[in-house]
């Protein structure tokens, strides 16, 4: 009897191990994933670019930061930040024709003498349909061109915007206005910082008045906003001389990174969701080339810039020589609810911002240029029209890769834990029948 008893107890002893073998797998973790490494700041198809973090104006990686270029509409935000805060939004205005005249061949929206207006309106042509007629009247308003122009120059030198020099409020291209892709970025989060400016630069539909009480439907030919992920928007512009510019600004996962590109070709948007894939991927995780400057819109509502949080595991791109200390900031007025758009009926038509050929006043060395396409403006909106919106998401759209990484480990440990719980039966099987042979 005491030879049975010590034969069988095996069987139970081999079944209670598995059992811990099992119950040990299935409460020990996972093994822990390294974290992606940030990938190298992509190759771009532009003369010069800025990506920056918006909270800490963090640069995190720039080509030829301070080369001045002409801006084309994207000077637009500078005339946005001069004037939003110094004109009300409800402001109604019934205009002559000379009031809101602009350059024949540039972009309008088609203004008309006699219609009312509010600022808010000009404002939404202005972002959605780069209007220069709208522009014009916006500066009428303010006191005329001479005088907008130099309060928009006042406006740059406070922000610390050292390589704008202004000559009209649209961008159309004139000789010596000029700007950086580093001082895009300074404007660009001076207006972020304005309720009524984010407002604006993220409509992607508004309707505009028309003669006769209809309305004229107003669409963004801007693919990022259109189709990006998070995107909060801003403007883009195209001139002959300008080539295709962009600033932007996304939002993802708790960072807000401004781009800013110029003399790039059709292809900008591509270039942009490009360039905005990788400072969402980097933001926080590599060390800053430099600091956006310490002029009133760095300083409205902003917190102060921290170190980041990690070192980089690619090389940063070029440091670019820091930027002259800012005069004193430009105080602005609180912002004011804009209402919200209305659903459009077809946009309509616009044009190339300018199709001036005319020699820049600066040296080639100084204004840069390219081969290739900068000489060509698209017709129309100025949207090239072989670049569909989806394109942007359908090439650089982010997809991650942690999600399916950790879903394909957690499939392996339980195929594991399953593999083992198999195993316990048939071993358990095979001892005891070895027993029995021996009994």
């Amino acid at each position: 009897m005491a030879v049975r008893l010590s034969s069988r107890a095996p069987v139970p002893r081999t079944a209670a191990l598995l059992a811990v073998l099992v119950l040990a797998l299935s409460a020990a973790p996972p093994p822990a994933r390294a974290a992606d490494p940030v990938p190298a700041v992509p190759d771009l198809d532009v003369v010069s670019y800025v990506v920056a973090d918006y909270d800490t104006g963090q640069i995190l990686a720039e080509q030829a930061p301070h080369r001045q270029l002409y801006p084309a509409s994207t000077l637009k935000v500078l005339t946005a930040d001069t004037l939003i805060p110094r004109l009300s939004p409800t402001l109604a205005v019934t205009p002559k024709a000379s009031d809101f005249a602009a350059e024949p061949d540039g972009s309008v929206v088609g203004m008309t003498a006699g219609v009312t207006y509010t600022v808010a309106d000009l404002w939404r042509a202005t972002f959605i349909d780069s209007a220069n007629d709208a522009v014009a009247e916006l500066a009428h308003l303010a006191g005329g061109l001479d005088t907008t122009v130099a309060l928009m120059q006042k406006q740059a030198r406070a922000l610390g915007a050292h390589d704008t020099v202004v000559a009209d409020a649209d961008g159309y291209d004139a000789n010596g206005q000029v700007t950086s892709s580093y001082d895009l970025a300074l404007l660009a989060r001076a207006g972020l910082h304005n309720a009524d400016f984010r407002s604006y630069c993220a409509l992607k539909q508004a309707t505009f008045p028309g003669p006769g009480g209809k309305g004229i439907a107003l669409k963004s030919h801007d693919p990022m906003l259109m189709t990006y992920p998070g995107m909060i928007g801003i403007k883009g512009g195209i001139t002959t001389k300008a080539g295709h510019t962009y600033v932007g600004a996304a939002t993802r996962d708790g960072h807000t990174v401004i781009e800013t590109l110029m003399l790039g070709g059709t292809d900008i948007f591509d270039q942009a969701a490009k360039l905005m894939d990788w400072g969402l991927a980097a933001d926080g995780r590599v060390k800053a080339v430099g600091t956006l400057g310490t002029g009133s819109g760095a300083q409205v509502g902003a917190p102060p810039a921290t170190a980041p949080t990690a070192t980089p595991t690619t090389p940063a791109a070029t440091t670019s020589a820091a930027p002259t200390t800012p005069t004193a900031p430009i105080a602005t007025s609180p912002a004011a609810t804009t209402p919200a758009p209305t659903t459009p009926l077809t946009p309509a038509p616009t044009a190339p911002d300018s199709p001036d050929t005319a020699a820049p006043s600066q040296t080639s060395s100084s204004l840069g240029t390219r081969t290739g396409n900068e000489n060509t403006a698209s017709p129309g909106s100025g949207v090239d029209s072989s670049l569909p919106p989806s394109v942007v998401v359908l090439r650089y759209t982010r997809t991650g890769g942690s999600s399916s990484d950790s879903a394909t480990s957690h499939a392996l440990w339980l195929g594991l834990l399953a593999a083992a719980a198999a195993l316990a039966v048939p071993l358990g099987a095979h001892a005891a029948g070895r027993r029995s042979r021996r009994r």
